[in-house]
């Protein structure tokens, strides 16, 4: 042995068992490096204004970006159980670490409606302890069909203006449920048939919890959650890239490894022209725990006006899930719990969005198909119906009257409609009705069906009064016919929708090589999910006479 070698024996043996000992104890976890900009160390350093940045465009689709969600164990708990205790989704302080990049004293909160509650259970400000996965947990009801303290929170339908009373159906009195339906399966309402959703099993107790045992399961770090991040919720103007906001995406009511819909629904909505969010693919961890594939989205606020509209400072509103659009009287406290305004809530309030509703309530046929363009983009309408009715999108103006906004641009006086969360998109919030058959001529509210099973009549709050007028309106129905058969062309006959959805799946594949951000058979199913689906729904369109070459190619 030579010398040189001898004297550096014990420095390479030393050296040989540090890597020993760490490859027995990490084993193949991921480690994901970071760095911190400048000197911000703490709150004390924290800087009003900055906005941070990296050379990885943030909602850049081409890559699976890593973020890191840091939070004192104590904090991730009281976010948690204030959302299930109460429903309240408060902002709390963490530091979050996106492509390298750290940034403390941020806000994060819970976010999402049928997605968070299928993840922790909970109930919104005001219920009674929950009921069931999406609808909270709640009690069951009673073998004799009572439910204590009324009819529960996914079950009630909410007045047209948003407001919530009891779904009564006929023959039944208030705060009971219809009959069981055959076999102890879900209770039917009069003339429909009862039917269990394939996503959404009947667990022991007659309560739905799609498919996870809430009440049983303990929530870690390692809980797939949908979470907000808000920039400057703690330090005035901090902004990353230009963003105040930032949304970490789940799979939405039932489990879904690929989590394709929103992604390829909002690159169809660009294509065809419709103003959509940034959207892309984020492998994420919370508090060190499980790294897990989550999409991510841009938010729609200020930003997103500047970047779709030549006035960005005009009024947006927010609908929340049950809003149908139906005048209620001149009264803003009627829609307190069916919209909710974003911008310029010191200069402006509900009154444009009131007078629209007047109008689309009030209007006799006539003046309706005159006048709604002077309130309302037509033909953007014409499109959203028609992209979220080819792909079975249920959980948006149509079908659930949920997630959708509002922009008023008070110097035009004209309102825009604006898509937002198409993680239901492709048929996923099916239960039973939105499949890939599903009905195109009337829209989608005339098949949806209702979380418990059966048909709803027209969705959370009834039918939405602007989807239902437009396509009952022959000139509307005409332009929305027309774009059908332009969308089918565009995104099903050319390969377009195949197209995104293989290339988001090589994406994932080659970052989950390793089988640590989703399981690879898991993921590979829901892929075959979602090209089966629109193979399918695609042939069920071919077969329309709307869809015919000849009715296509016609001037």
């Amino acid at each position: 042995m030579k010398l040189a070698f001898r004297r550096h024996y014990a420095l390479l043996a030393g050296l040989l068992g540090v890597i020993l000992v760490l490859t027995l104890g990490l084993g193949n976890q991921r480690i994901i490096a970071y760095t911190v900009p400048g000197a911000l160390q703490n709150e004390a350093l924290a800087v009003a204004g900055h906005d941070y940045n990296s050379e990885r465009a943030l909602f850049d689709a081409t890559v699976v970006h890593s973020i890191q969600v840091l939070m004192d164990d104590e904090t991730f708990e009281q976010m948690l159980t204030t959302y299930q205790e109460t429903g309240a989704k408060d902002y709390f302080h963490a530091s979050v670490i996106i492509d390298g990049v750290q940034i403390h004293d941020v806000g994060v909160r819970l976010k999402g409606n049928a997605s968070l509650r299928t993840a922790v259970g909970g109930r919104m400000a005001g219920e009674q302890p929950p009921f069931g996965g999406m609808f909270g947990g709640r009690e069951a009801p009673s073998a004799q069909g009572a439910m204590p303290g009324g009819a529960p929170e996914g079950l009630q339908r909410m007045r047209p203006g948003g407001s919530r009373q009891p779904f009564q159906p006929e023959g039944t009195a208030e705060g009971q449920m219809p009959p069981e339906g055959a076999g102890g399966q879900a209770p039917a309402w009069p003339g429909e048939e009862a039917s269990v959703p394939e996503n959404m099993p009947l667990q022991p107790g007659g309560d739905f919890r799609g498919g996870m045992e809430q009440a049983t399961t303990e929530i870690t770090v390692d809980t797939k959650i949908p979470l907000m991040i808000k920039f400057d919720e703690f330090v005035e103007g901090q902004t990353y890239q230009g963003y105040a906001y930032l949304a970490l995406r789940t799979y939405g009511t039932s489990t879904d490894a690929a989590m394709l819909q929103e992604p390829v629904t909002n690159d169809a909505a660009r294509a065809i022209g419709l103003p959509v969010t940034l959207t892309a693919f984020a492998s994420v961890q919370i508090n060190g725990g499980a790294v897990q594939l989550y999409s991510i989205s841009q938010h729609i606020d200020e930003v997103y006006l500047q970047e779709h509209f030549s006035n960005a400072d005009g009024v947006l509103y927010k609908a929340e899930l049950g809003s149908t659009l139906s005048y209620q009287g001149e009264d803003p406290s009627l829609y307190s719990e069916a919209f909710t305004q974003k911008t310029r809530v010191k200069d402006m309030d509900l009154a444009p969005l009131i007078a629209f509703m007047r109008f689309l309530s009030e209007a006799d046929d006539a003046t309706f198909a005159a006048e709604l363009s002077q309130y309302l983009d037509v033909e953007a309408l014409a499109t959203y119906l028609a992209l979220n009715n080819l792909l079975v999108n249920t959980d948006a103006l149509v079908g659930m009257n949920n997630n959708y906004y509002l922009y008023y641009d008070d110097d035009a006086q004209h309102f825009t409609l604006l898509m937002w969360d198409a993680n239901e998109s492709f048929g996923k919030l099916g239960m039973g009705g939105a499949s890939a058959t599903h009905d195109i001529t009337t829209g989608v509210q005339a098949n949806s069906t209702s979380p418990m099973g059966g048909r709803m009549r027209g969705g959370f709050g009834g039918s939405n009064i602007l989807a239902t007028r437009f396509l009952n309106t022959p000139e509307f129905m005409a332009l929305y016919e027309q774009e059908l058969q332009r969308l089918y062309q565009e995104l099903f006959s050319s390969g377009f929708l195949v197209e995104r959805i293989e290339t988001y799946a090589a994406l994932v594949r080659e970052a989950n090589a390793d089988g640590q951000l989703t399981d690879p058979a898991a993921y590979e199913q829901a892929v075959t999910k979602m090209l089966n689906f629109v193979a399918q729904r695609q042939a069920y369109l071919a077969g329309l006479p709307l869809f015919s070459e000849d009715a296509t190619t016609a001037p």
